[in-house]
């Protein structure tokens, strides 16, 4: 169904400002703004940023840039009819198809290096404010000669990792950029080598080093990269530089961030994993029966976390009100970089407080720090040819599936797309091969609906009386969906619903509600490793015949 004029016999739109729009209007603004059609009957065209016509066509949100975005709204003759000056003409939701239309665009696919075991490398990105708190990080790692050239031994080293800021994006900013380079630096230091020379580069220091001192390297760099924000940060806070700056040393110290970082050595085929926080590595391999399993690789490092708890019990005795509600004096995570205000004494604090609009001190603080940036490190032998694959994800993924949901999801997906091949041409946005996962009468009914592109709901597709969305944690594994040539994608768009699409369109972009209540910003990558030699998988993961399984077309 296409897009359709609405007209308005009075001026009910208002000048809206770029920062205003919601996430994902913001987030593809270069794929589909464009300069504001004038109306057919009024024939005007817009000026000053303002829509000054009394009768005008729109498609969904302006801007004082006077662009505006091609989202289709619900075109009824009811809606067209309805009193002048109602907000309903500024806020139609988007449909499922037009969402889908750019979904895609979240996730990019990275080839790999399948002589050293390395098929490709999935990723998915989506923020659920704004600023941004969340990043990927990534790296290939080769060694050089003394004259600069790479080794002819290829790739040595490749990280993939994920930061995941909170109380603001400073911290996910700063390690974003400085956490593999410190990692690179232990090494250097480990290996007698000053990371300041200028001949740095022309020593192997990715070659053969031994486990014990990669893992050492990794987590005295997660820690000398907290310390020196915390540093940075007290010396602003006693010293005497002018405010500006004084606040710009401050940030990333006061927000936090959790952080997981893979790096995987292709000559001992060992992937080393570093977490602090809350986001989470899972490694998918599969059992002698061919079905695929889910392995941690990382530590959650929350208080729902037993062992975290007794942790901190043991460092803090005596302090009943430390950990309450679930939350270590008011935050969920244990571990993290940042975080000043469980770390700094409360001296430093209350000079911050005074001097640079520092935030109060917690209650029941006495005996810092409380969090620390200490990681959790854990390696794991790889076979390539066993075709494993890792996935890395922010705690956005986790709170609607679980670790062996991703997993099987996967597996699920490599039944229908091979990492080894190269990556198909992208796909028209309204024609895309929908495989669905079961073929239960609801998820049918979903897919006339994805079919016939409906714009506006009737009667019998609206959600059940009285459904509680607010308890919803975990997707319904009857609505899982093949569409996605992205892995990182396909984990996503089955998190946030799948084939349900009044639960996919309302998780994803909800313009009118505040996002963060219905979920966190979403970061994904997915590393297959092999030799490409993958072999199709079996559907019946899920215990669903394959043959069943239709193709769709949605154009």
């Amino acid at each position: 169904m296409s897009n359709t004029y609405i007209e308005v016999p009075t001026v009910v739109c208002v000048s809206l400002r770029l920062n205003c729009l919601p996430n994902e209007l913001r987030a593809g603004l270069k794929h589909w703004i464009k300069p504001f059609p004038p109306s057919p009957a009024a024939g005007r065209a817009v000026s000053g940023g303002l829509l000054s016509s009394q009768s005008f066509g729109f498609y969904g949100y302006c801007t004082t840039q006077t662009l505006l975005c091609e989202a289709p709204v619900r075109s009824d003759k009811d809606l067209a009819q309805k009193p002048s000056g109602s907000y309903e003409y500024l806020f139609n939701y988007p449909t499922f198809k037009y969402i889908n239309s750019w979904f895609p665009d979240h996730g990019t696919s990275t080839p790999g290096d399948p002589e050293k075991g390395l098929l490709r490398y999935d990723d998915f990105s989506m923020t659920a404010r704004e600023p941004r708190e969340e990043y990927i990080v990534g790296a290939s790692m080769a060694d050089r000669d003394e004259n600069g050239d790479h080794l002819p031994n290829g790739l040595c080293w490749a990280s993939w990792g994920i930061v995941d800021g909170h109380a603001g994006p400073y911290t996910a900013a700063v390690v974003k950029e400085l956490l593999l380079e410190y990692i690179v630096d232990e090494l250097f230091l480990k290996a007698g080598i000053d990371p300041r020379s200028p001949y740095r580069d022309s020593r192997p220091i990715f070659q053969n080093r031994p486990l014990q001192e990669v893992v050492q390297a990794m987590g005295d760099a997660f820690q000398r990269l907290d310390n020196d924000l915390l540093k940075k940060a007290a010396q602003a806070i006693t010293g005497s530089m002018p405010l500006q700056a004084s606040m710009q040393d401050l940030a990333p110290a006061e927000s936090g961030c959790s952080a997981v970082l893979a790096t995987y050595d292709t000559a001992s085929q060992y992937l080393f994993v570093a977490n602090v926080g809350s986001s989470r590595a899972v490694l998918g391999h599969r059992n002698a029966q061919g079905t695929w399993e889910a392995s941690p690789l990382s530590v959650d490092h929350t208080c729902q976390n037993e062992d975290e708890v007794a942790r901190l019990r043991a460092e803090h005795p005596n302090e009943a009100d430390m950990i309450k509600d679930g939350q270590l004096l008011g935050q969920t995570v244990t571990r993290a970089f940042g975080d000043l205000r469980w770390k700094l004494s409360a001296r430093i604090q209350s000079i911050a407080h005074a001097r640079l609009f520092g935030r109060p001190i917690l209650p029941s603080f006495l005996t810092p720090p409380y969090v620390t940036a200490e990681p959790s490190i854990l390696t794991t032998k790889i076979d390539p040819k066993d075709n494993d694959f890792v996935i890395l994800a922010s705690d956005g993924l986790w709170d609607h599936i679980t670790s062996e949901q991703a997993v099987r999801l996967v597996g699920l997906w490599l039944g229908r797309n091979d990492p080894s091949k190269p990556l198909r041409e992208e796909r028209a946005a309204n024609s895309l091969d929908l495989v669905v996962a079961d073929s239960n009468e609801d998820v049918l009914r979903s897919r006339e609906r994805l079919q016939q592109g409906l714009i506006v709901r009737k009667p019998e597709d609206l959600p059940a009386p009285g459904r509680e969305y607010t308890k919803v944690k975990y997707g319904d594994e009857k609505n899982w969906v093949v569409v996605d040539d992205n892995a990182a994608t396909h984990l996503a768009r089955n998190a946030l619903g799948g084939a349900d699409e009044d639960l996919f369109c309302a998780l994803v972009e909800a313009s009118m509600y505040p996002m963060r209540k219905l979920r966190d910003d979403i970061t994904i990558q997915v590393i297959f490793f092999g030799y490409g030699d993958h072999e199709d998988l079996d559907l019946k993961l899920i215990g669903d015949d394959p043959s069943s399984s239709d193709t769709l077309d949605l154009a």
